[in-house]
């Protein structure tokens, strides 16, 4: 498959070539390495919004033209999003909310986990996939293989074992934020159905990277329920979406209450409306819907194949630069410089430099967006770093007094699409220029938020954007 070229994708983007202040008085166009957490909205999804704003009505039983409209957008979204993840519409369902996260958080309330069972989750999850189900009943966590920051498949199937028949559900990611190492959900799928699981895939950081094919109600390696938000696929807007087994949401009542979630209502009793309608009580953000069904339309339009093998050029070349880097550590592979198959998200730590610290200098002196901290995965990234667990609970007591800045932690660089060979190239000369020569500013610690930020420097004000145009009469 022949992967995209720069040239081809980054005039499918906004807000690319903007240039930002440094700290020497000077001006650069940003490189954003902070895809993992937020991507920037593709073109056509600007532009399909601004189109669908002037047919925007409520959807269902609005008899006027707007509404009929809207509905029928609503409707055909739904089937746009189970056709990008290789869903059987037979099988599934999808259901629109605000985020994978709120997805999740639906689901853990929806889930009927009985006393005795136990859900299994991998410590490789964030924390988005981690808490919702650890308040909800029992959970055991299926460790990461030492230092390679992978699933460890003997000990999921060592945990199945063990706690036999009384496991309803697997919840893994689909691709790690902090590393990007990425299990074979085939084989995840095919060792939980065999003890009687059903699997959940946190596809955040898959699925603007990679295909995605849930498979039918038959298939031993299929994925049961999988949850995504619109910001990680260049749709920022708000929307995101949880999809599942049709039968699973028909059975009691829905996990979000109120309008729309209803054929009827009286005093005592209450008809559910069909799925998906039932699960999705409220007014839709349709315009966010309608930006991540131009997402996916452009993605599967560019061939996720192509994305994928594109991305794989950009992360192998970073990792090359970064091995010629002195000082620098690059974690999630076996320690002799191979890494497995990952997403284009790469955490390395300087030697000399706090990690909050080496964000902040590549921000202000290199004009390099990247994230640092430990990435809402904390104890995955305690399991990378060896971080004992008398450790752990000093770190704990420090965060509750108020002081962040003691918790260990990587800078994380993470690819997407559009970015140049360029851009990895200019990181990897401000790697090797910093464990070189050393910062240029002196940088100010919060002990409170954990950031530094260069002595006498403010940060940007919301006030530093250009204000909307207002055409108002008169």
């Amino acid at each position: 498959m022949k992967p995209l070229r720069t040239d081809e994708v980054r005039g499918l983007f906004v807000g690319l070539d903007h240039e930002v202040p440094l700290l020497d008085g000077r001006k650069r166009p940003y490189v954003n390495l902070d895809n993992a957490a937020t991507t920037p909205p593709l073109r056509a999804v600007l532009d399909h919004i601004v189109a669908c704003a002037e047919w925007y009505s409520s959807v269902h039983r609005g008899t006027g033209f707007k509404s009929q409209i809207s509905t029928e957008a609503f409707r055909q979204a739904h089937e746009e999003v189970l056709r990008f993840v290789g869903a059987d519409p037979a099988y599934h369902t999808a259901v629109f909310c605000a985020n994978a996260t709120d997805g999740i958080n639906r689901l853990s309330h929806r889930f009927p986990q009985r006393e005795g069972e136990v859900i299994l989750l991998s410590v490789m999850e964030h924390h988005s996939n981690m808490l919702p189900w650890r308040f909800r009943g029992a959970v055991d966590h299926v460790r990461c293989e030492p230092g390679m920051g992978t699933l460890d498949l003997q000990d999921l199937e060592d945990k199945l074992c063990r706690h036999s028949g009384r496991v309803p559900l697997v919840a893994v990611t689909g691709a790690s934020n902090v590393t990007g190492r990425a299990p074979p959900l085939g084989r995840v799928a095919r060792m939980a159905h065999e003890h009687g699981a059903l699997l959940l895939v946190d596809a955040s950081q898959l699925i603007a990277h990679r295909p995605i094919v849930m498979g039918g109600g038959s298939d031993p390696e299929r994925i049961d329920f999988l949850a995504f938000s619109g910001h990680k696929v260049y749709a920022p807007f708000g929307s995101g979406a949880l999809i599942g087994p049709r039968a699973f949401f028909a059975q009691g009542r829905p996990g979000l209450l109120g309008g729309g979630a209803v054929k009827l209502v009286t005093l005592d009793d209450v008809e559910w409306a069909e799925v998906p309608e039932k699960e999705e009580a409220g007014t839709p953000n349709l315009l966010g819907i309608c930006a991540l069904v131009a997402s996916l339309r452009t993605l599967s339009a560019l061939r996720m194949e192509r994305i994928a093998a594109r991305e794989r050029e950009l992360t192998n070349l970073a990792l090359e630069r970064f091995a010629g880097v002195g000082g620098l550590h690059v974690y999630g592979g076996n320690g002799n410089g191979e890494y497995g198959d990952r997403v284009g998200i790469i955490p390395f730590q300087l030697e000399g430099f706090r990690h909050a610290h080496l964000a902040a200098v590549l921000a202000y002196e290199w004009g390099i967006g990247v994230r640092n901290g430990c990435f809402c995965a904390q104890p995955y990234v305690a399991d990378l770093l060896g971080v004992a667990p008398e450790e752990s609970r000093a770190y704990i007591a420090a965060a509750r007094g108020g002081h962040l800045h003691e918790h260990p932690g990587f800078v994380r660089a993470s690819l997407a699409l559009y970015n140049a060979e360029q851009e990895i190239e200019y990181l990897a000369e401000a790697l090797a220029s910093i464990g070189r020569d050393g910062c240029r500013g002196e940088y100010v610690l919060d002990e409170h938020t954990g950031e530094y930020r260069p002595r006498g420097m403010h940060p940007p004000s919301c006030f530093d954007l250009p204000e909307p145009v207002l055409n108002l009469p008169g």
